[in-house]
């Protein structure tokens, strides 16, 4: 009894380390890419480290059944933030964007992970019917082609792209139809490949990874900036903080490039520990997932991991020039507010899963937790009243 209570009632502190470690690396590598022209990059990136854990630390403690409950009232209201910056938001680089209370956001970062948790709740609704066409793909391929469509249209075709990879990766998990699958990758990935085609700045960036597949020599600029920087560190790198050409020369290194940055300051060796951790996260996500007896829970802890996980391998995989240019951030690493906010969130309802799933329903756990918190809450005012009289 006291052996199953110690199980379900603690955190996967494998991961929590891991988790820990991947922030402060990328702090401390944000700090270096970013101290020569002040320090307001990373006081900022710190505020948001610090929000992003507190929430984690709360949704640790979140019974995660509630999450199958709010699915569907996230998706919608998700839906609307991505329709309303559509129509009225602000263009930042290549994505849209919508001023709120002052601080800007990007509605297709959230997207990610709500995606994950209205999935995980569909894909547990549908049991066996899964394997059925009418049950299975076509609605699946609704849900998640109306999403990225959205999100495709701020225009943001890289976070369009995780979504999709991520989406089709629960769905392999969950066990759908491998001819199912098929299907969706070669249609899903002829239609991204056209609407990219009709976007400028996604066609340049095709044109000139087709160029560098024939001529290395005629690889992009940024790529070529990138790769250059990795080579600049060698085995053992040139030490953090020394590295030179972040500075004026590397492209976006707080944020694209990040990992550059780390391939020129910590060499291959640090380039491999950070690949390192991030593959130690996907393995105890993986763990918690297959370990999960509850198939909501299963298949919300594999959504997070691989949202997570999707988006390191396209960022480095860009970086080293083996895909074309996206944009996309490094978990942990680049610098970012909702991208921050929303991976350590993901951490933290991961971290919760791998506690275990609570007995009773969750709108019931809910509702005591609620209870016990404005208990606890009730003794602290009162011991506090009694010590000023």
């Amino acid at each position: 009894m006291t052996k199953r209570k110690s199980k379900t009632a603690h955190v996967d502190y494998l991961l929590l380390v891991t988790l820990l470690a991947l922030l402060a690396l990328g702090l401390l590598m944000l700090y270096s890419a970013t101290f020569y022209v002040g320090v307001e990059f990373w006081q900022r990136q710190l505020v948001w480290v610090g929000a992003g854990s507190v929430l984690a630390l709360a949704l640790v403690y979140l019974p995660y059944p509630v999450w199958q409950q709010l699915a569907l009232p996230l998706m919608v209201v998700t839906l609307l933030l991505l329709a309303v910056v559509l129509l009225g938001g602000e263009r930042a680089q290549a994505a849209q964007r919508r001023a709120l209370w002052g601080a800007s956001i990007q509605p297709g970062v959230l997207a990610r992970l709500v995606v994950v948790i209205y999935i995980a709740a569909w894909l547990d609704s549908k049991g066996k019917q899964l394997h059925q066409v009418r049950y299975g793909l076509v609605p699946f391929s609704m849900i998640i082609g109306v999403v990225a469509g959205l999100v495709a249209l701020q225009p943001d075709l890289s976070t369009a792209a995780l979504l999709l990879a991520t989406g089709l990766a629960m769905f392999f998990f969950a066990g759908g139809d491998p001819l199912q699958i098929f299907t969706a990758i070669i249609t899903g990935g002829a239609t991204f490949g056209f609407l990219a085609w009709q976007l400028p700045h996604a066609r340049a960036r095709l044109v000139d990874y087709v160029a560098a597949l024939k001529d290395p020599t005629q690889m992009s600029y940024h790529i070529h900036c990138a790769v250059t920087a990795i080579g600049e560190g060698g085995f053992l790198g040139v030490g953090i903080g020394n590295g030179r050409l972040k500075a004026w020369y590397l492209p976006f290194p707080h944020t694209d490039s990040i990992f550059a940055v780390v391939g020129e300051e910590m060499g291959l060796l640090g380039a491999l520990l950070v690949l390192g951790l991030f593959g130690l996260l996907a393995y105890r996500g993986y763990r918690i997932a297959l370990e999960t007896a509850d198939p909501f829970g299963s298949l919300l802890a594999f959504g997070v991991t691989m949202m997570v996980i999707v988006e390191v391998l396209l960022n480095v995989l860009v970086i080293v020039g083996l895909l074309p240019f996206t944009g996309t951030a490094l978990p942990f690493f680049s610098y970012g507010g909702s991208e921050m906010l929303i991976t350590v969130a993901g951490a933290g309802i991961l971290l919760g899963i791998s506690r275990g799933r609570p007995k009773g329903d969750a709108v019931a756990i809910l509702d005591r937790w609620w209870r016990d918190w404005r208990a606890r809450l009730s003794r602290i005012v009162r011991s506090a009243s009694v010590a000023r009289h």
